[in-house]
């Protein structure tokens, strides 16, 4: 069987020395373990040992230093209401956390739930942030930026072992910038592909709904910026969204990239530059200005792939996967800064 992300899926229950459970028990041993294990897995098993912590630690961090009421929370209310509705009778543990891990909702398939699972799993103000709780949804979502899986014997936690989960960032559309994570928890049990559309569409809700928050002069700028997109000449080259194509590249790629989109921005004027890669790769930033009808100016910046040889894997254009323009106002004289990937 194969997951959404492309990586097999182990068998084996986390409470037997098969699948991903052997794995992990030679991991935390101390033996070697280069196979078997996916990847993503494997670099935070090894993160979280460098952090020092301890597969048997139950506490996290606890702040009640957030606001109830935040943007991203008034956006996904009426979402998690709706997903609470689909799940009733289940056993699905829903949570929205924020950037920075700390969950600042949770909505339950099952109300009993609430009482009978301990507050680390009901109570909103822990923080699952990797450097904390080590392999979990939440916190791994926020290290990849992308929609993850984590299964049983994958979490570096014990309490987890017979959980699953499945994460998704959540974006701001104009900014680009990860608003907070959405996050699916279950039974590893009640594992189920049909999860992963509906945690997408889920996440794109939010999104639209943190976009018809936004001024009416951001919204403008963005719809100038598609309906630029959308005349780029395909014929030649390959044309994609600049925060789409940063998901697609190691840490060190995506900040040369940043680096030199924010270079091209400050300039405030249609630019192309060559950026080669320490791959051997070369992938061409282009930045144009656009105008919206109502007049509002800013600048848009594309990586241009030159031939299907040098191109990244395909990536998939539906809304809330592209999440949002690198564009920033333009502005004379002043340097603007690209959003976070």
């Amino acid at each position: 069987m194969v997951r959404s992300d492309g990586e097999p899926i182990l068998t084996g229950r986390a409470t037997q020395g098969t699948g991903p459970a052997r794995f992990r028990e030679r991991f935390l041993q101390g033996e070697p373990v280069e196979t078997g294990v996916r990847t993503s897995i494997l670099h935070s098993w090894r993160r979280s040992r460098s952090l020092g912590l301890s597969p048997n630690q139950s506490e996290l961090p606890f702040s009640d230093d957030f606001d109830p009421d935040g943007r991203i929370v008034r956006a996904a209310t009426p979402v998690l209401d709706r997903l609470q509705a689909r799940f009733a009778g289940s056993a699905m543990n829903i949570s929205l956390a924020d950037g920075n891990g700390t969950v600042l909702m949770r909505r339950f398939g099952r109300a009993s739930m609430a009482r009978s699972l301990p507050a680390i799993q009901t109570v909103p103000g822990f923080v699952f942030a990797e450097r904390f709780a080590g392999t979990n949804g939440i916190g791994l979502a926020l290290a990849e930026r992308r929609l993850i899986g984590v299964y049983g014997a994958e979490h570096f936690a014990e309490r987890s072992q017979g959980s699953a989960c499945r994460a998704l960032p959540v974006r701001d559309p104009l900014s680009g910038r990860i608003e907070g994570v959405l996050c699916f928890g279950y039974p590893r049990s009640a594992e189920d592909p049909a999860l992963t559309p509906v945690i997408r569409k889920a996440a794109a809700a939010i999104e639209r709904r943190l976009l018809a928050q936004s001024s009416a002069r951001e919204r403008s700028l963005l719809q100038a910026y598609s309906a630029a997109e959308a005349k780029a000449d395909s014929d030649l080259h390959h044309s994609v969204r600049m925060d789409a194509l940063a998901l697609e590249l190691r840490p060190g790629d995506r900040a040369i990239l940043m680096e030199k989109a924010a270079e091209l921005i400050s300039r405030a004027q249609r630019a192309a530059v060559d950026v080669p890669l320490p791959d051997g790769r070369r992938i061409t930033l282009v930045s144009r200005p656009v105008t919206s009808a109502s007049g509002v100016e800013g600048m848009a910046i594309e990586a241009v792939l030159p031939g299907p040889s040098l191109a990244l894997p395909d990536i998939p254009r539906q809304f809330e996967q592209l999440l949002g323009p690198l564009a920033a106002p333009a502005g004379r004289g002043r340097s603007a800064r690209p959003p976070s990937p």
